[in-house]
């Protein structure tokens, strides 16, 4: 995240959100994109999958935190 508190946003491709942890995509920015998701569609659970790189688990925890 940049210092003035605005997201970088060059985790975002033409098809799909990825980038270098914690360079391009980190625990925050998945917080406020899974939290997005949440307010725009309003669904009434969402699973959140992950693969087994070390960084997965922090991004995974990040989406299943409540603030």
């Amino acid at each position: 995240m940049k210092e003035n508190n605005t997201l970088d946003l060059n985790c975002f491709k033409a098809y799909d959100i990825r980038g270098r942890v914690p360079d391009d995509l980190n625990g925050d920015i998945a917080y406020r994109i899974g939290r997005a998701y949440a307010e725009f569609l309003k669904p009434s659970g969402v699973v959140v999958g992950r693969d087994i790189r070390l960084t997965s688990a922090l991004l995974a925890d990040s989406l299943s935190l409540e603030h």
